[in-house]
């Protein structure tokens, strides 16, 4: 697994030029590194810089960013993949959870129950610092929760897990809103993680679909909420 991410590849994970990258690179203030006479920014600092610009990014550019690391990943940009992947695992509905602890808690017990991690604590330890350096809640109502640095963790197979709880709480929302949506995020890739988490933002820039997803009781119901909402976004271009 690289430590290291050039501005070539992320401009491929972007979809964008490099003239286009450096000048995004240069605002962002992420820490270079020179390694034989290139610029390279470690991968975490770069995953976590992204998560944070894809809501600001416009439709057009965030289509981009999905279908060039969708290919820069060697998937195909016009599957359901979020939708395959939730088949595979979990969508979660906890019962008692109304902390920020107790739902990272919550959430690492159920990655080690599906078997993408073997020891719960290291993966909360993990999602409790990347929530201290920047909470990962959006202003939509979701949160797209992964590791600080997901090379501290042995992974088993990688993990989308959607969790909904009986009701919205406090996660470090810059506004103070509520969160009632929580996906985690469990790919050693970096080309698989930017192409899920720029087609999950897609898919969030929909409220009606948030609503939607809330009232589901079961995992079928949430599955084909996700799939539909997913094959109008696979369809709409960048008016998504």
């Amino acid at each position: 697994m690289s430590v290291f991410l050039s501005e070539t590849d992320i401009a491929k994970f972007l979809g964008q030029s490099l003239p286009y990258t450096r000048k995004a690179l240069k605002s962002s203030k992420l820490k270079c590194i020179n390694r034989q006479g290139h610029k390279v920014y470690t991968r975490e600092d770069v995953l976590n810089w992204l998560a944070e610009n894809f809501t600001s990014l416009t439709s057009e550019r965030l289509m981009r960013a999905d279908h060039s690391s969708a290919n820069t990943a060697g998937l195909d940009p016009f599957s359901c993949g979020i939708t395959q992947l939730l088949s595979k695992s979990e969508i979660f509905f906890p019962e008692k959870t109304s902390t920020r602890s107790s739902i990272l808690r919550s959430i690492s017990a159920k990655a080690v129950e599906c078997g993408a991690v073997y020891d719960s604590a290291e993966l909360r330890d993990q999602l409790e610092k990347r929530e201290a350096v920047t909470s990962t809640a959006l202003k939509c109502g979701a949160a797209l929760i992964h590791p600080l640095d997901i090379r501290q963790l042995y992974i088993e197979t990688e993990l989308l897990l959607l969790v909904i709880p009986p009701r919205p709480l406090p996660f470090g929302e810059s506004n103070g809103k509520l969160t009632s949506l929580f996906f985690l995020l469990l790919f050693p890739d970096p080309g698989r993680h930017v192409h899920i988490l720029a087609r999950l933002n897609r898919l969030l820039r929909n409220s009606d679909f948030i609503e939607n997803i809330l009232t589901a009781v079961s995992h079928e119901k949430a599955l084909d909420m996700v799939y539909r909402r997913e094959l109008d976004v696979i369809s709409s271009g960048g008016k998504s």
